[in-house]
């Protein structure tokens, strides 16, 4: 595992996983909220996005990303480059719970691995597209997983115990 792809609906561990991937294999791993998102939740355009990507995969032979992003050029080169994918297709009262979770250890304060004034919260809408993430999102997600699929290993967890017994053994 030399480049790895973490994919999956908000709130489900994403980021920690990409962190814990990345620490455990002596990796660099990115987190794709940090490069789209600018200060005050201002983000980059796409143009922008896919060029700092570009220059990130020819700085980098070996990484670990997590976000999705599916609607960005980049996605589409990290799936070809990618050895690795792990789908986190977890229920969406997982999904719901992680957020929750982390609004509140992060009510009113800006997360580390966040722009400036990206101040945590949620929202109904964010809540929303979450709780059906599963049946309008994961459906298509899965097939362009499935597209670029040959000669690489695709990993997809259900749960947080299939993933944590998984990393263990690592």
């Amino acid at each position: 595992m030399k480049r790895i792809m973490v994919l999956g609906p908000s709130g489900t561990g994403k980021t920690t996983l990409a962190r814990k991937l990345g620490e455990k294999l002596s990796i660099p791993y990115l987190h794709l909220d940090s490069v789209y998102w600018k200060k005050n939740w201002d983000h980059v355009d796409k143009d922008d996005f896919h060029r700092k990507m570009v220059e990130y995969f020819a700085q980098h032979d070996k990484w670990v990303i997590d976000g999705n992003y599916t609607n960005n050029k980049h996605f589409y080169w990290r799936l070809m480059l990618a050895d690795t994918i792990i789908l986190l297709d977890y229920e969406s009262s997982t999904s719901i719970s992680g957020i929750l979770e982390r609004a509140n250890k992060y009510k009113h304060r800006v997360r580390s691995d966040m722009a400036e004034g990206c101040v945590e919260g949620i929202d109904q809408v964010f809540l929303r597209y979450t709780a059906f993430y599963s049946k309008r999102r994961m459906p298509k997600l899965k097939a362009l997983i499935y597209k670029y699929a040959k000669g690489k290993n695709i990993l997809v967890f259900k749960n947080r115990t299939e993933l944590l017994k998984w990393f263990d053994a690592l």
